[in-house]
């Protein structure tokens, strides 16, 4: 039940301080949704009266939450933009607000302690001074490009004027995260204060600020900072050389970067008020336009994933405090320090010392690597390592919350594994596979306990896919599968349910996709093509490469499952099998479709580029893209017939979250609707005519063309 009171609380003290306390009734964190900055107007209104009266010395800003001072805006408010000039004009609204902050005539503090996003971050740049706390948790910036916009309420104007350009651009153009020590490094922040006495170091700055005591020198430059960023012709060149990294890196597919960047440079040093215009015009010039919209739905999808089984099962998650990871190899390695970086005790169980130590390794390089880029310090890698309990027996296993199994793809090791855990671990102990093809239910057929085993999918490599495939069968808990999902939460990651068929989800969608490679090489199109082509479409990478990243073993072994379960509809060509025949596995052996030096590809393998030299008359980008894709279309729709999950945003965010399919063209299914379903269908049979029956449109394919129905409608 959501408690009647205000987002926002503002309290005077006896010494005329005024206190404005952050605290959304029945949220875990705070938003600037419509309702919070009409209220901050009118608190704004109180002050300024008693400032008047010469009731209040001071401001200060602050959060009632433990984790939380502002996420940010409401992105449901973004998804319901009208249309450009709704942008600007809630634009202009909330700058005005922030405008009225900053004009107060007594000192203002922000107090951070938490997360400090978009227009969080934007809220304390318009306040006088600004003091975070050091827990790991207390993280600022300025996300907007990951949603397609830029900041809108001030952000883009004053975080230069700051900090700098430089500084600002590497927050603004990323959408990046910095800690509170890195963020008062740069200049956003005037001081950071241990976190247990954050409380009393606010009110000891605050005594500091008015006494007098707290001078504002201005930031001293390296040189060569100086010759960039204060001289006409320096700035002229760092926005080029900003701009050709801003066009690498979007390839033109993202708006918002760009004219970000254009956004600095026009404002920079320009009076406040009217860089503050132009700004509103710029975030109204990206705001709506089709990428924004994308980005925006697959964030709230995002969340609402996170949201899916609701409270009341919810309720019945247990906490996991000990884990078990069955397996040593790349994943099981990947899985255990994933664990350990979120601070649960974790043992890693292997049959062979070799194999462990392996896998430790795996580990602790992978801790390393996260220390490296300031994800959080050597010395708290070196306690998270620690975490992690290397063993070959099952001594530990009572102990255990829940045990992920993570060794070979057989239906008979995986079946020894659960049932010596069952022998050794406590009743209440939970089973996890990470398989990424076989029977879940039928694995769980061999339990004692069948009601406390379901699937959790990672997926390679752990510690950068977002997305985790949690498999249910017909008699697994609702106690287990809500621990589950609270546990994947709290690694991070995003839950998607799904149904226990083969492939499950993503894989399975994938499997037609890269099958349909294998056919387009043996019509003629030569391996840069066929990757030239879905690069150019968006994907990460093309299929080629993506097979060699899989591994063609590996490849085969899932492509002969798919085949199996669905037929002709999934049989490949022999491409993979005749180059895996011939010692060509992909990246692990340095010889796949390309050859690789160091884990690089170094030029397509030159066995592949002379049988796949390319024929007189071969498939064309569009063609290639057209068999690829739709193909991947057709067996989603497949796959929601058979409810393999409920929804077609469901699929959307499970595709762009397990395969990287381009977030900027919103999911699979939202590209299709937006693509036409008539003309997709029209296009499968003509490839049906000429090419055979794996093109044969699916019946929800075709019900939906025959009634007028699109995929996402329902969103």
């Amino acid at each position: 039940m959501v408690e009647d009171r205000d987002p926002l609380n503002l309290e005077v003290d006896r010494d005329y301080v005024g206190w404005i306390t952050l605290d959304q009734p029945g949220s875990k964190v705070n938003l600037l949704d419509a309702s919070t900055m009409v209220l901050l107007d009118r608190l704004v209104s109180e002050l300024e009266s008693r400032i008047a009266t010469g009731k209040l010395v001071a401001v200060v800003v602050r959060s009632a939450k433990p984790a939380s001072f502002v996420h940010g805006v409401d992105v449901r408010e973004l998804a319901a933009l009208g249309d450009r000039t709704d942008a600007f004009d809630k634009s202009r609204e909330g700058q005005r607000i922030f405008r009225r902050l900053e004009r107060l005539t007594v000192p203002t503090l922000a107090a951070v302690d938490g997360l400090c996003l978009g227009g969080g971050t934007e809220l304390i740049l318009a306040c006088d001074y600004r003091i975070a706390s050091d827990d790991p948790g207390t993280r600022l910036g300025l996300p907007e490009v990951k949603l397609g916009i830029l900041p809108g309420f001030g952000g883009s104007v004053r975080l230069p004027a700051l900090v700098g350009i430089q500084s600002a651009l590497d927050l603004i153009l990323t959408g990046k995260t910095v800690s509170a020590e890195r963020a008062r490094r740069i200049g956003l922040l005037d001081r950071v204060v241990p976190k247990p006495r954050f409380d009393m170091e606010v009110s000891a700055f605050l005594k500091e600020i008015l006494g007098g005591q707290v001078a504002r020198k201005p930031r001293t430059k390296p040189l060569s900072r100086r010759l960039l960023e204060d001289t006409r012709p320096g700035r002229a060149l760092l926005f080029s050389m900003a701009g050709r990294r801003v066009a690498a890196q979007t390839k033109g597919w993202y708006p918002a970067p760009g004219r970000a960047l254009r956004l600095v440079a026009d404002t920079y040093q320009v009076q406040i008020d009217h860089a503050l215009e132009m700004e509103a015009h710029a975030l109204a010039d990206v705001a709506v336009t089709p990428e924004s919209r994308s980005l925006v739905r697959i964030f709230l999808l995002q969340q609402d994933a996170r949201r899916k089984l609701g409270e009341k099962t919810m309720s019945q998650a247990r906490p996991v405090e000990r884990a078990a990871v069955l397996g040593a190899g790349v994943m099981g390695g990947s899985i255990a320090e994933l664990i350990a970086a979120n601070d649960v005790p974790v043992l890693l169980k292997d049959i062979e010392q070799e194999a462990l130590d392996s896998g430790l390794r795996h580990a602790n390089q992978l801790l390393q690597k996260a220390a490296a880029k300031g994800v959080f310090s050597a010395g708290e890698a070196g306690l998270k390592f620690a975490l992690i309990q290397g063993t070959l027996t099952y001594d530990k296993f009572s102990e255990i919350d829940l045990v992920i199994e993570a060794v070979v793809e057989r239906m008979a090791v995986k079946q020894q594994v659960l049932q010596d855990v069952e022998d050794r671990g406590p009743p209440v102990a939970i089973f996890a596979t990470n398989t990424s093809s076989l029977s879940v239910t039928t694995l769980a057929g061999s339990s004692r306990r069948p009601d406390r085993v379901l699937g959790i999918h990672f997926f390679n490599p752990v510690h950068r896919m977002p997305l985790v495939e949690i498999v249910r069968t017909q008699i697994t808990s609702e106690e287990v599968l809500a621990t589950a999902f609270a546990f994947v939460v709290a690694l991070g990651k995003t839950p998607v349910l799904v149904a226990d068929r083969p492939g499950f989800l993503v894989n399975r969608l994938l499997a037609p996709y890269l099958n349909e490679t294998g056919y387009l090489l043996e019509a003629g199109a030569d391996v840069q093509s066929v990757d030239e082509a879905l690069e150019a479409f968006g994907m990460p990478m093309g299929p080629c490469r993506l097979l060699d990243e899989v591994g063609l073993d590996v490849a085969e072994h899932v492509s002969a499952e798919m085949a199996r379960a669905f037929g002709d509809r999934m049989k490949a060509a022999t491409v993979v099998a005749d180059l895996e025949r011939e010692g060509l596995l992909g990246r692990k052996n340095g010889r796949g479709f390309y050859r690789y030096e160091q884990g690089r590809p170094k030029g397509v393998e030159p066995v592949v580029a002379k049988r796949f030299a390319g024929a007189a008359e071969r498939p064309d980008a569009e063609e290639i893209r057209q068999r690829s894709l739709y193909l991947m279309v057709n067996e989603a729709a497949h796959a929601l017939e058979e409810k393999v999950v409920e929804t077609a945003g469901e699929l959307d965010l499970a595709m762009v979250m397990g395969i990287g399919f381009p977030p900027f063209r919103g999911g699979l299914l939202s590209w299709a609707d937006h693509v036409g379903l008539p003309l997709i269908v029209e296009r499968l049979l003509h490839f049906e005519e000429r090419l055979g029956s794996r093109f044969a449109p699916a019946p929800l394919l075709r019900s939906m063309v025959e009634e007028d129905r699109t995929f996402t409608e329902a969103d």
